[in-house]
């Protein structure tokens, strides 16, 4: 499966706020297996989820 667009920019997230995988799920309240599903491109998040991910990226800036 092809790497989503979100999957892209919570990798690109996580390296510029330098964060692991585990502070990113429970700040954004997913978990950890859904945050390593979406960035390895074995799950395409939903639109619901992708909301949520980019509101997250949203409140950290």
């Amino acid at each position: 499966m092809a790497l989503s667009t979100i999957g892209q920019a919570l990798i690109d997230f996580q390296k510029q706020k330098e964060l692991t995988d585990t502070q990113i799920a429970f700040e954004s309240h997913f978990t950890v297996e859904k945050i390593h599903q979406i960035k390895a491109g074995e799950s395409e998040p939903t639109d619901d989820e992708a909301k949520r991910l980019t509101a997250y990226f949203a409140s950290k800036k």
